[in-house]
């Protein structure tokens, strides 16, 4: 028998009908406690659950040995539930039958079935595993993981592009893990939280009495990740004045320290640059380089927003958990919360994520389980919640992460700038 989670009324559901590619296969992309895997759907019916009878094999002690059937039907996707002890949910609603279509997110206990149509030519599974420390295996993470894989490789500079809080510098991480470098240093500069008047001092080093206050020599950022890898998120911030200097060390020239007199050194640096903003547009205003900008590009890593790939939420938010646990306890998810998770289109992606489970983990009303209702009052965004979910040991990994400009990261924490100083000086 299946874990016990709860047992609300189930309903019929009908889903607004979008249209499939012509010609498309269809797929089930199933994510459980063993990761992600794409699975045909044909003919027929398609019966998923615990038994070793059971069509689709999931791994999940909270699923049912027949826990639910897919059927292709023409332009969608009939779902039965077979008297699932936990049900079967599609978005929010738990339900006995239901119409999905391409991009449905199925929830059954711990696990999602994603309804995929997709072009016959791209019906292909990637060929590597998830990247360590990237929580989500869905077939998206995995296809940008082999990209990891391929691009690490190079010592080219590589762009990774994203909406804020998707984990840009999880991908530049792996980037150096992956490669020849990953045994030299990792530095990661936040170009938004620089002081204007400083940026090329921190990326490039000064000498002595180069500026008021330059009361001793610094290396500087290029010469600090020497041999290795220089994350430079939110590129698009980076102040005109200072794109030439890095335009000449992405073409191989030396970086020269701010006052410093003669040449300079050759910078044995892979440079990956993230950034949230289209920078074809900053071209076009003219707040970025065209020649910066056609350096950059040459190699780009997109990461997908959650709402992109639903089937991850889960997996991401159980991780999420377990880093929470020492703040707020050991939580469990239930089906119910799960799937009002992935139901939620997530515009702040990871970030947003983390602390709507970290309110609802914290002021959680069934002991260790985390349910819908919790779920619900965490998006209300609180304020007193939002203060007691900041942790001291959180606030300060903020203010490091934003070299100490502590706007930015209260920004980042969601806080008011004196409640954000006030909660570091605790």
């Amino acid at each position: 028998m299946p874990e016990v989670i709860e047992e609300p009324c189930p309903s019929s559901v009908t889903l607004e009908v979008v249209s499939a590619p012509s010609g498309a296969a269809w797929f089930i992309e199933v994510q459980d406690e063993q990761g992600a895997r794409r699975v045909p759907l044909s003919d027929g019916k398609l019966v998923v659950g615990t038994s070793a009878t059971a069509d689709v094999l999931v791994h999940d002690a909270t699923v049912s040995a027949r826990h639910c059937a897919l059927s292709l039907l023409g332009v969608g996707v009939g779902i039965e539930d077979l008297g699932s002890t936990n049900g079967t949910y599609v978005g929010t609603a738990r339900v006995r039958e239901a119409w999905g279509q391409t991009g449905t997110v199925v929830t059954i206990g711990r696990s999602t079935l994603v309804i995929v149509a997709t072009d016959a030519r791209d019906a292909g599974e990637p060929t590597g595993e998830p990247l360590d420390g990237v929580a989500g295996a869905s077939i998206a993470m995995r296809r940008v993981a082999d990209q990891v894989r391929r691009l690490a490789r190079h010592a080219l500079p590589v762009l990774v592009v994203g909406e804020s809080g998707t984990g840009k510098e999880l991908i530049a991480r792996a980037l150096h893990a992956e490669g020849p470098r990953r045994m030299r240093p990792f530095v990661a500069i936040n170009v938004t939280a620089l002081p204007r008047e400083l940026v090329e001092s921190e990326l490039f080093g000064h000498e002595r009495g180069a500026f008021t206050g330059a009361h001793t020599r610094r290396e500087g950022a290029f010469a600090e990740a020497d041999g290795g890898t220089l994350f430079l998120d939110e590129i698009g911030d980076l102040p005109l004045e200072a794109q030439p200097k890095l335009l000449r060390a992405l073409d191989g020239y030396e970086v020269r320290r701010v006052g410093a007199a003669g040449g300079g050194q050759r910078a044995d640096v892979r440079v990956v640059a993230a950034t949230h903003a289209r920078l074809e547009q900053r071209v076009t205003s003219g707040d970025f380089r065209r020649d910066l900008f056609h350096r950059l590009e040459c190699l780009v890593v997109s990461v997908p927003a959650l709402r992109d790939r639903r089937g991850d939420i889960g997996a991401i938010a159980r991780q999420l958990l377990q880093q929470l646990a020492a703040d707020v306890g050991a939580r469990t998810l239930t089906p119910a919360a799960i799937a009002r998770l992935t139901a939620h289109d997530w515009p702040g992606n990871v970030r947003e994520l983390r602390n709507v489970l970290c309110r609802a983990a914290d002021g959680t009303a069934t002991g260790s389980r985390v349910d819908v209702a919790d779920i619900d009052r965490a998006m209300r965004r609180e304020p007193a919640a939002l203060a007691k979910c900041m942790t001291r040991q959180r606030a300060h990994e903020l203010f490091r992460q934003n070299a100490g400009n502590l706007s930015a990261a209260a920004r980042a924490a969601g806080l008011p700038r004196t409640s954000f100083r006030k909660l570091l000086r605790a």
